[in-house]
């Protein structure tokens, strides 16, 4: 399994923003297809959309967290809770299905054909955008011709047709998407993409924008749009908050972490200690938020409400192959005030995604250990997690956390 991370100062080129597909997807099943970023252009055999149905029970194990290096315990260690009945989180791959931690049970999602290469969702106001996966963008920055992008709200049991792009990104408005094109062939590097932002039914909700040649949409906010390269490069890592009606950019941002309608967060460069720094777009407000020492922020995300941040902090070696050990921890907003993530620890490699999955302040974390996958979640304020385990081959699909694509 690849690392999930590439934000923050250390992460890699990358052949579109990550926030274009803004998901987390942990693959336990061979059978599931899954890249990273955006999904491929490659045709597959449909079949006609189902209704949602066929729930099915996936057993849990109670397996404990193996040890580190250092000895210290690789997952969730200490007193947990039971997971709530009626959170249901949605499952990416040949058929997306919607999927309750606390039983076991899985439920189709209706209005998606049935596709070999599998689907693809990303986080958006007010729920996903869902895509087909898999193909098409093997040149490294071209693009094929464009899918059908479909939005699923929360908790729904079917999704919409919102229209067709070759890239699609949220909106400032929740239920709404920027979807991008290009002409086929086209180098993404190099290319100004056709932008418009439409309604989840597909109404647009103005007239269609050409985007700046070699940026794309990463997040539509109350200021504008956040353009991220599309490859990064020497002189074009940074990203862009510009202003589609004038042209102008208004601000430049290095080492992006999380972006939502109405915040940024970044990480400076690190001094004597590390800090993350958000600007609210509405206020115009910049928290500072420091850092535990020693650690690092590799990646973040808001939580749906804009009032808190979780981050991703690398916490020093101390994985079994001496990778980076994550921790999970929440700043409040707008003061800054830093939680830790009760019990969390793993590897990088181990600590799979996470994210805010449902419409309340509810983290997500995926943990993937060779005996077994846990799934945990937290409530700022709470003073223990919930864990489900789920033995490896048991659940038939792959869990999706809302952050960014890892690799199968």
């Amino acid at each position: 399994m690849g690392d999930i991370i590439s934000q923050g100062g250390n992460r890699e080129p990358s052949p579109w923003p990550r926030r274009l597909a803004v998901v987390v997807v942990l693959a336990v099943a061979v059978t599931v297809l899954v890249v990273r970023h955006l999904p491929g252009r490659r045709a597959a055999p449909a079949r006609p959309a189902q209704a949602a149905a066929s729930a099915t029970a996936v057993p849990g194990v109670a397996t404990g967290p193996a040890l580190s290096a250092q000895g210290r315990p690789d997952g969730v260690a200490g007193p947990t809770l039971r997971w709530n009945r009626g959170i249901q989180l949605p499952v990416a791959g040949v058929q997306p299905a919607w999927f309750w931690p606390a039983t076991g049970r899985e439920e189709m999602i209706g209005g998606l054909p049935r596709r070999s290469s599998g689907y693809l969702l990303s986080r958006v106001g007010g729920g996903w955008a869902v895509e087909p996966g898999s193909g098409g963008r093997e040149c490294g920055g071209c693009v094929g011709p464009g899918l059908p992008v479909y939005f699923l709200a929360d908790g729904a049991r079917a999704v919409t047709l919102a229209g067709v792009a070759d890239a699609v990104a949220p909106a400032a408005a929740a239920g709404a998407l920027w979807l991008t094109s290009y002409l086929p062939g086209a180098d993404t590097a190099t290319t100004a993409g056709t932008a418009r932002e439409v309604s989840s039914t597909g109404t647009p909700s103005g007239p269609a924008i050409s985007l700046p040649a070699g940026y794309a949409i990463d997040q539509g906010t109350s200021r504008g749009l956040l353009l991220a390269p599309a490859i990064a490069g020497p002189g074009k890592n940074a990203d862009e908050l510009w202003n589609p009606a004038t042209g102008q950019v208004i601000r430049r941002v290095m080492n992006v972490l999380a972006a939502s309608a109405s915040e940024i967060a970044w990480a400076p460069s690190c001094t004597a200690r590390c800090q993350v720094r958000v600007l609210d777009l509405v206020t115009g407000r910049s928290t500072g938020i420091w850092l535990p020492a020693g650690s690092s922020a590799a990646s973040g995300m808001f939580s749906p409400d804009g009032h808190y941040l979780a981050l991703q902090d690398s916490v020093g070696s101390g994985g079994d192959d001496g990778e980076l050990s994550m921790q999970l921890e929440v700043a409040a907003l707008p003061d800054g005030r830093v939680s830790v993530v009760p019990g969390t620890w793993a590897s990088s490699d181990a600590l799979a995604g996470f994210g805010w999955p449902v419409a309340g302040d509810t983290l997500v974390a995926e943990l993937s250990f060779t005996t077994v996958m846990q799934v945990v979640s937290w409530q700022p304020g709470e003073g223990r997690p919930a864990v489900a385990d789920i033995g490896p081959g048991q659940n038939p699909t792959s869990l999706i956390l809302g952050y960014e694509l890892t690799v199968s």
